[in-house]
């Protein structure tokens, strides 16, 4: 049996036919990802153009629209006792008159006063003995007492302390509000029967309601819309 021997010379004709093999594949491949990057780059080209028309055109908008979260303050509790407040005055240019205040009340009891809850006037930081309330709804046969609590946990015996203070004031109410309508730690005894919690969210409700009934002859246009924009604040905010 003879056996023929490769040579060098002899595999160079193959070689060479298997290099042309590669540069051919390499090459297709290479125009493969040239055409596939063009591509891609046409898409991005007209993803941008797209969103320059929004932009353009304002229909590309994003962030808060609610001035509390604006302005950074959507957790501030002195700044929600103070729109409170504001709702809760039945003179307020929000229009509810007194019907969204007689709305918190029926929270607080069966039997809310009615005959001259036109006359209650809200008022924030009312110190009465040794403490402090954040809002005080006072008329006729009224004291409404409002804890309003948002991040900051309860003073020492705050909400007994409360109660020891205003108990004795002509129907007297108390309220503690908070993001998740907890019962309060500090209220013993008494007070603990006394507090009703209400949450944020049942709050937000509340304003929905009065938002969804025809203003009162006293509203007005920016206090409607006031009203409104809190109303989103919390919605926001109080989920």
């Amino acid at each position: 049996m003879t056996i023929f021997a490769s040579t060098p010379e002899a595999d160079e004709p193959r070689l060479a036919g298997l290099a042309a093999e590669w540069r051919a594949i390499v090459a297709r491949e290479q125009e493969d990802r040239v055409a596939q990057v063009a591509a891609w780059d046409a898409k991005l080209a007209a993803l941008r153009a797209e969103q320059e028309a929004l932009l353009s055109g304002g229909h590309w908008v994003g962030g808060p629209d609610d001035l509390l979260s604006i302005l950074g303050q959507s957790r501030q509790e002195r700044y929600h006792s103070a729109l409170l407040a504001w709702l809760l005055d039945p003179q307020g240019r929000h229009g509810f008159g007194a019907g969204f205040l007689e709305a918190l009340l029926r929270r607080c009891t069966a039997d809310p006063p009615r005959a001259e809850l036109n006359r209650a006037r809200p008022a924030l930081d009312v110190s009465l003995g040794n403490t402090r309330a954040d809002v005080v709804v006072a008329g006729p046969g009224l004291c409404l007492v409002i804890e309003n609590k948002i991040d900051a946990r309860e003073q020492p015996k705050q909400c007994d302390r409360l109660y020891e203070s205003f108990c004795c004031e002509p129907g007297a109410l108390f309220i503690l509000l908070s993001p998740s309508g907890r019962a309060p730690v500090t209220a013993t005894g008494g007070a603990r029967e006394a507090f009703t919690p209400i949450s944020y969210a049942e709050f937000a409700a509340l304003l929905r309601d009065a938002l969804a009934s025809a203003p009162g002859k006293g509203a007005t246009a920016r206090g409607r819309e006031a009203a409104s924009n809190y109303l989103a604040t919390l919605e926001r905010e109080f989920r």
